[in-house]
């Protein structure tokens, strides 16, 4: 589990003791539903890792969007996924090696199925140089 489910799952739950307290358990429910959907939707399950040098896995669960060149000149690659509600919205390194450099771009907050969201939305650019 993330610890972003707990932050917004405990206060909820305790809402919905509150209320079950003060009114009646039905009332609680709903909270009760939206604390079981923020915990389930900040799951983070096991992943097999093979165990091939040089293997490069998914870093995150979701639709492959693009694939292209960084755009930058260097030999990156920009590989773009669209995560929908009911992937898994954890992000790991897609290959072993050494972070080199994290960049936080300030941006928009754009159809992330529209052509344009890769380039004018909010991101972090990781750079993994792999060993």
């Amino acid at each position: 589990m993330v610890s972003d489910g707990y932050y917004y799952a405990v206060p909820l739950i305790g809402a919905a003791l509150l209320l079950s307290w003060m009114t009646s358990p039905l009332w609680a429910l709903p909270l009760l539903i939206l604390a079981g959907f923020f915990l389930w939707f900040f799951r983070d399950p096991d992943r097999v890792i093979p165990d091939a040098v040089g293997a490069i896995v998914s870093p995150a669960d979701g639709k492959v969007t693009d694939v292209s060149p960084a755009g930058d000149g260097s030999r990156r690659t920009r590989i773009s996924i669209f995560l929908s509600v009911i992937d898994v919205h954890v992000n790991r390194s897609p290959m072993e090696g050494v972070v080199r450099e994290v960049v936080y771009q300030k941006g928009k907050f754009l159809n992330a199925m529209g052509v344009d969201c890769a380039e004018q939305n909010e991101q972090n650019i990781v750079t993994v140089e792999g060993g």
